[in-house]
């Protein structure tokens, strides 16, 4: 780092003083001789402890600051977006954040608060969401709920804040788009634990070359005012696990006992990989490709809407219980059908069984309607599609849990280990996704899982076809 990098010592050993001189940022055209005066010197003073003064030097291309609430996260990415605007003039960075309320009113305030008025002159622009610098440095501003509208710019830097809020899709996109020419790339995130989910996985399931992780308790942040760890603590308990999470920043499992053994999942993750193939920009991921003779059995859970839960499809290897391929996004119900379809066609017409619940049924029928019925779990009543009920849904459940603890089954992808690491049993003993937890690969790979009950093949030839098309 160039021009924040003067440190001298603050007032106490945790305490630094990260001092810039803001070089050479244009000022407006005088009068109609256009001619730009060059800005005089300024200093800005910035007071900063050790954790994040490490997280604000590392030039890894990837890092991240992970602590919990008060321990000056927000602020530590916010600072070092400004290292980087001053010492990059010209270059084009994001920030992002997981609504667009949490952008308004924490991370943007926390940049207006840091950022000098010299830098920012006039440049917000509230309505496109922008911040066009002084020095020629831009930033877009944006919420990464829908990790498909991300995609678009050539950025030479991202921050992501609260990140283990998002999806890990939209890291995925973002550091796709990091090719601006000429400048150092570089991604981050802040954010306070949520699970072991992609941010346990990115950074702390294993050392990566091009990964650096900074942890830091709310307890080390010496400019937090007295007296708000006694409070958290006195709401929190103790030895909680959600204070362990919001207070420490340890990656636990909050609000119950986690429903799969976490020993086993921790195995498969470093199972997991990335798939070999995508189609549709992400959609469809592909780990294994067919096999002549090979039978195979799928699960759909699906939902509906541009936000929250995702559809999900997975399939499996009959006889390995290895997955091979999924579709994974918010579509709508007919294209949803005519993927699914697709890929279970593509798979040797895979024995499906797609949740009927609700709206469910409309992507049934059209699969259906589509020839594939043939090739679909049947209810014992002769109704099509898996109906997820009070009566099958502990079945089920309880089944995947003995092929997790077993070994049995193989998941490949990360997002799938990642829901199933966060999807407890609650305090009244209730299965279900931790709070702020998506469950959609949990379901559609417990109903994947039963279909292998249900799916008896024949020979065809040199190949196997579907010949029951179950009952429960």
């Amino acid at each position: 780092m160039s021009n924040l990098s003067n440190l001298h010592p603050g007032p106490s050993h945790q305490r630094r003083s990260l001092v810039s001189n803001l070089f050479d940022l244009p000022c407006s055209s005088v009068g109609d001789v256009g001619i730009k005066a060059m800005a005089k010197v300024q200093e800005v003073n910035l007071q900063v402890f050790e954790q994040q003064d490490d997280f604000i030097r590392c030039q890894s291309p990837y890092s991240a600051f992970i602590g919990g609430v008060g321990s000056g996260k927000t602020v530590a990415g916010a600072i070092k977006a400004l290292s980087y605007v001053v010492d990059h003039p010209g270059s084009l960075g994001f920030i992002g954040a997981p609504s667009f309320p949490m952008l308004r009113d924490a991370t943007l305030r926390s940049i207006r608060e840091l950022f000098p008025q010299r830098l920012v002159g006039q440049g917000f622009n509230r309505s496109e969401m922008t911040l066009s610098l002084t020095n020629g440095s831009e930033i877009l501003l944006r919420s990464c709920d829908d990790p498909e509208h991300l995609r678009g710019p050539t950025l030479a830097w991202f921050w992501i804040d609260e990140g283990a809020r998002v999806k890990r899709d939209a890291w995925l996109v973002l550091q796709g788009r990091l090719r601006q020419a000429g400048y150092p790339l570089q991604g981050w995130v802040t954010t306070t634990p949520k699970g072991f989910n992609w941010v346990y996985q990115e950074f702390d399931q294993r050392e990566r070359e091009n990964y650096r992780a900074f942890h830091c308790s709310a307890r080390q942040n010496p400019f937090l005012q007295a007296g708000v760890i006694e409070l958290l603590e006195e709401s929190y308990g103790l030895s909680s696990d959600f204070a362990l999470q919001e207070i420490e920043g340890k990656y636990v499992v909050v609000g119950g006992k986690c429903y799969f053994p976490m020993d086993r999942l921790r195995g498969m993750l470093d199972d997991c990989s990335e798939p070999v193939s995508q189609e549709m920009g992400g959609v469809i991921r592909i780990w294994k490709p067919p096999v002549v003779a090979g039978r195979y059995v799928a699960g759909g859970d699906l939902c509906w809407g541009e936000t929250g839960a995702y559809s999900v499809l997975i399939v499996l290897d009959w006889q390995t219980g290895e997955q091979v391929a999924e579709i994974y996004g918010r579509l709508p119900e007919d294209e949803m059908a005519q993927l699914s379809v697709e890929l279970c066609s593509r798979y040797n017409h895979a024995f499906a069984g797609v949740e009927a619940n609700g709206e469910g049924i409309n992507v049934v029928n059209k699969m259906i309607e589509l020839g594939y019925g043939k090739y679909m779990f049947y209810q014992a009543n002769g109704k099509p599609g898996w109906l997820t009920s009070a009566s099958t849904r502990p079945v089920m459940l309880g089944e995947l849990e003995e092929a997790v603890r077993n070994l049995r089954v193989r998941p490949r992808c990360r997002d799938l280990v990642s829901e199933l690491m966060s999807f407890i049993r609650n305090d009244t003993g209730r299965a279900e996704a931790s709070e702020g937890a998506y469950d959609d690969h949990v379901f559609a790979l417990s109903i994947a899982w039963q279909m292998r009950k249900f799916a008896s093949w024949q020979v065809a030839g040199k190949a196997f076809v579907v010949k029951s098309r179950g009952a429960c």
